[in-house]
Order: structure tokens, then C-alpha cells, then sequence
């Protein structure tokens, strides 16, 4: 049986580049990279509980 979910993580996704993850990788106007590589991290955090 499997059961849906929503993860709400606007702010984490909208301050990635100010994270302490990814600070050192991206400048702030790189903001869009820095998201994109935040929301992969958690899509595969959360696939490793699924799996």
C-alpha cells in the first residue's frame, strides 16, 4: 500500500544558495543553480526512505 505526501520547502529552496550546503558552491547570483541542486538532494534524501 502506498500513501502520497507533500513536502513544503519553499524557504529551503528559495535560500538554497545561503545554506551552509551549498554556500561555497554558488554565488548568489547563481540562486537558480544552487535550487535546482537543493531540490535533487532532498528528491534523493527522500527516495532513500522509500526505497
Amino acid at each position: 500500500m502506498h500513501f502520497g505526501g507533500i513536502v513544503n520547502s519553499s524557504r529551503a529552496l528559495m535560500c538554497a544558495y545561503k545554506s551552509d550546503k551549498w554556500k561555497d558552491n554558488f554565488k548568489e547570483e547563481e540562486f537558480g543553480k544552487a535550487t535546482r541542486a537543493e531540490a535533487i538532494r532532498m528528491r534523493d534524501e527522500i527516495n532513500s526512505y522509500i526505497k
